[in-house]
């Protein structure tokens, strides 16, 4: 981990099979919570995430010009995460969480252009989790 801040995370990652190494960044771009009542309270997210391969820059967050395609090419992908905390008792929280995962266009890779347009606008991944804390 080369950097860890409530706003931006940066890691390398080297996933078995891969053959590469990965830079991965996590933006937030967006995050706010509303208090519902006594009990519960709303939080959303969304964060950007960037992927290339160590030897590659990363996109800059203005349009370029069309380069060259390469095999070895940058994923951008926005997460949007709402939590919905229910406080059951002094020792207990539980939340229920949705993750949806968005394409992002690309100037650098026509593949992913056109993986975006495909998706119109609608998530490629939805997630749903049932979390617990508990306090020992």
């Amino acid at each position: 981990v080369s950097l860890a801040t409530p706003d931006k995370f940066s890691c390398l990652l080297s996933p078995a099979g891969a053959g590469q190494v990965l830079s991965v960044d996590l933006l937030t771009l967006d995050r706010r919570q509303e208090k519902i009542d006594g009990n519960n309270f709303h939080c959303a997210e969304v964060v950007r995430q960037v992927v290339a391969p160590i030897n590659q820059n990363k996109p800059q967050m203005t349009p370029l010009p069309p380069q060259q395609p390469s095999s070895k090419t940058v994923l951008l992908k926005e997460i949007e995460t709402a939590s919905l905390y229910t406080l059951e008792n002094e020792n207990k929280l539980r939340c229920v969480q949705r993750s949806a995962t968005f394409l992002l266009p690309s100037q650098q890779d026509p593949l992913a252009q056109q993986l975006w347009q495909m998706s119109r606008g609608r998530p490629i991944d939805v997630r749903f989790y049932d979390v617990t804390y508990t306090r020992r």
